[in-house]
């Protein structure tokens, strides 16, 4: 049996990859496991010495440029309209590179996991027949799912299927895949951990992490508000992995802060530090959040408010509703930096806080997302062979 696996743009598009990748070996080692990403992807390095995928090929994905809640101007300036034309032929050539790789490939089932990746592939996979699953991990579908998931075999979702407008006989909830190392000992992962952070049992560890996508407006609303907090608790710690290029954003905190205070451009793996934490700022990709919630850790979140279709906003809204995680706007938190502050002073002070989050969080992240989505595509494909 082939399975091919697609995805890319954004890390929240490539870990889900190879957790359903290992599934899918744990399964059949027999399996062949192939992935398709973009041609020079920022993450995929995320693929190196992945044992569980047999084959990796790359296209040209064009990405169609839309910014949530930003005027029209913006999507009709030159430098925008000059790279949506120039991935609009990345597209075209990402069409025959994607007809070619199906041929040559042949899987018996495709996994599309969104990304603008996803569109030639699953254009090229109706025109041969190919049956293919999507998957949406925010309670908002992307671009990519909207043209392509009509006809797709099933459409996996990661939020209750209230959030979305797919047939009901075709959805499947399934939740949201995370590597296995986020469901595993916490408690033994988190004293080990600690342990190399040099951290007692009294210390309190604040986990940033930004994401890859406005990152640097993160870090800076972070930034803002970190050197008060680590004036006020002298048992404060911080972990911050920073986007792109930011990793000197503390230079100018005083140097007896820096012994408290850890920055790097990537945490691996990342599981580790949550599992150490006590508390941890997130953006609302829905990955991240479910990284976190498997791990029953507290939550602050602040959703990018420009990417396309609001997903985060979307996200960031029900988890609000349900008070399972504290929200903060990136707007209010730019302009009053104290709403962030006071937000991360209450989970230090307020131990009942931090349990009740935690809990509801953990409670309301659907387990075993990776095995689901495996075994859909293994009996889909089975299916599928069967009916021939």
């Amino acid at each position: 049996m082939k399975i091919l696996l697609v995805g890319g743009g954004s890390g929240g598009h490539i870990t889900p990859l190879l957790a359903v990748a290992s599934e899918i070996k744990k399964q059949n080692q027999d399996y062949r496991v192939a992935v398709i990403s973009e041609r020079l992807g920022f993450f995929n390095h995320l693929f190196e010495n992945v044992h569980s995928v047999d084959d990796h090929y790359f296209i040209n994905a064009g990405k169609f440029r839309r910014y949530h809640g930003r005027s029209l101007l913006k999507h009709f300036d030159l430098k925008t309209l000059l790279f949506n034309v120039r991935d609009l032929f990345k597209f075209l050539i990402g069409i025959t590179e994607s007809f070619v790789l199906l041929i040559r490939i042949r899987p018996d089932i495709i996994f599309i996991k969104g990304g603008y990746v996803g569109v030639p592939v699953g254009l090229i996979a109706r025109l041969l027949r190919i049956p293919y699953i999507t998957h949406d991990s925010d309670a908002k579908p992307g671009l990519t799912n909207r043209i392509i998931g009509k006809k797709a075999l099933y459409n996996a979702v990661g939020m209750p299927p209230k959030n979305y407008r797919y047939k009901e006989d075709k959805m499947m909830y399934v939740g949201v895949p995370i590597g296995s190392d986020f469901t595993e000992n916490h408690t033994s992962i988190r004293l080990k951990k600690r342990k190399e952070l040099d951290l007692t049992q009294h210390d309190f560890l604040l986990l940033v992490t930004g994401g890859s996508n406005g990152a640097k407006r993160m870090d800076h609303i972070v930034h803002n508000v970190l050197k008060s907090l680590l004036n006020k608790n002298a048992r404060l710690h911080i972990v911050h992995q920073v986007g792109k290029e930011n990793d000197d954003i503390y230079q100018d905190y005083p140097p007896h802060l820096h012994a408290r205070l850890r920055v790097s451009g990537f945490l691996k793996p990342l599981s580790s530090f949550i599992a150490a934490a006590d508390a941890v700022v997130s953006r609302a990709g829905a990955t991240a959040i479910a990284e976190v919630g498997s791990m029953a850790k507290p939550l602050i979140i602040i959703p990018n408010p420009y990417l396309s279709g609001g997903h985060q906003l979307k996200n960031a809204e029900i988890f609000s509703k349900d008070e399972s995680a504290l929200v903060v706007s990136e707007h209010d938190a730019l302009e009053h930096s104290k709403l962030l502050s006071q937000d991360i002073q209450r989970l230090i002070d307020n131990p009942s806080l931090r349990n009740r989050l935690s809990e509801r969080l953990h409670k309301r992240t659907k387990k075993n997302a990776s095995l689901k989505i495996a075994e859909l595509l293994i009996n889909s494909a089975k299916n599928s062979d069967a009916a021939k």
